[in-house]
Order: structure tokens, then sequence, then C-alpha cells
């Protein structure tokens, strides 16, 4: 591939994360009316007469968008294991990072297919079955929190042991996208916690846990982009090359 073309489309992967944050915060929150979620005590017909019923067109076109959207997180850290990866001598934390990222991509979608799928039956199915879906779909998406926490320390690490210069990131910002994923931690016992900060709508568990996670995506993203534009980046070799030439030396 020519050069001045493969570094257009890193670029333009680089900038999925901040658009990430933008669009799929829209989509998400505003249209989907996650601002906070549904009350964990509400009863199954309270959750739908309250929520879905209430806003059915908004949330299953933010859901659907969602759905459509959390694609740009993946391409968001492939491009990140990329420039990682080239200022690794053996790519693990790149590696962690790449699946990390690409599960969190799959809950980013996952949940809100089930979402729009509840606000779709809502008042036509039993309301039993639509907060057991919805249930289903928040416990998939807060509690498989650890691949996103593995591929944020992941992050930090490289961060701190990154010896090239200029870095690729600023420590701070890979310290915010770690405390960011250890702020995930209350989440293991979301079964048994229905109220309060440590709720799935609670300050800390919401809050202070998906707003550091914006953050940390776009400003990771906009330097990301920033080493793309320093940097002369010749066309990246394909993965086996890539450990060929660490394995090997070349």
């Amino acid at each position: 591939m020519d050069e001045t073309l493969s570094r257009k489309i890193q670029v333009a992967a680089a900038w999925c994360g901040p658009a990430f944050v933008v669009f799929y915060g829209l989509s998400w929150v505003v249209l989907g009316h996650n601002y906070p979620p549904p009350d964990p005590l509400f009863s199954a017909q309270e959750l739908v007469d309250n929520f879905y019923v209430k806003y059915r067109s908004d949330i299953l076109l933010g859901q659907s968008l969602s759905t459509a959207l959390g694609i740009l997180y993946l391409i968001w850290a492939c491009q990140l294991t990329v420039q990682m990866w080239r200022r690794e001598s053996t790519p693990i934390l790149s590696l962690i990072q790449l699946t990390g990222g690409v599960l969190t991509g799959w809950v980013l979608m996952f949940g809100p297919v089930m979402w729009a799928w509840c606000a779709e039956n809502a008042g036509t199915v039993d309301p039993a079955l639509i907060k057991a879906v919805h249930f289903l779909a928040w416990y998939t998406y807060d509690m498989t929190y650890m691949i996103t926490t593995v591929e944020v320390i992941a992050i930090c690490l490289f961060a701190f042991f990154d010896k090239e210069r200029p870095a690729l990131m600023p420590r701070w910002s890979a310290v915010l996208a770690l405390f960011s994923g250890l702020s995930f931690l209350p989440l293991t016992f979301l079964p048994y916690i229905k109220s309060g900060p440590f709720a799935l709508n609670g300050y800390w568990s919401f809050h202070v846990a998906f707003i550091s996670y914006g953050l940390f995506t776009a400003i990771i993203g906009w330097y990301m982009v920033q080493d793309l534009k320093r940097l002369k980046v010749p066309t990246v070799p394909g993965v086996a090359q890539a450990i060929a030439r660490v394995q090997f030396g070349a």
C-alpha cells in the first residue's frame, strides 16, 4: 500500500476514538435515555411503563445507532495496537490491548441490541421477559468490565515502559485510563447492589466510571493522531513478518 494512503487510513482510525466518544455518547446516553439508566428496583411493569413504552422511539433509534457505532472503538483499538507494536520489542502489551479492545467493541454492540429489542417489544410481550432481557444486557455490559480493565493495564504499562521519545502518549493519560479500568471493579458485585453509588445507575459505577472511560479514549486518540502526523511511518508489516523480525532480529 502507498505510504501516504496508509498514513491517512491510520489517522482516520485514530480519530475513531474521539468520534466514538461523541457519537456513541449521543446515541447511547441521550437518545437511549441512559442518563441515568432506569432504576434497578423497578418492577417489571414499572420498567416497561416508565422507561421502554414512555421513551420507545428514542430508545429504539438510540440503541440501534449505538449497535452500529460501537465498531468505532474496535477500529481505534486496532490502530492503537499498531502504534504500540512499532515501539515494543515483543508485542505482548500490544496484543493484550488489541484483544481487550476487540472484546470491548463487541460488548458495546451487544448490549444495545438487547435494549433495542426491549423497546421494540415492550407492551406486547410479558413484562417479566422485558426485565430479564434488560438486565441480561446490563450484566453483560457491566460485569465483563475486566476485558477493558486488562486492556488499560496494558496501555498504562506500555506508557511507563516506552523509552522512545517523543512518547506516543503522556503517562498521565495512561494513568487516567488505568483509573477508569479500575473504577469498574465494584461492578463485580452488581447482582448484590441495587441502590447507592455502586449500583448500575449509581454515581460511581455510572458517572465516574463511564465519564473517565470516555475521557481517556478521546485523549489518547488525539495523541495517537499527533504521533502519526509527527513521524514518518512506513507501511506496517503483517503480524507474521513483525513477529519473525522480533524473533530472528531481522
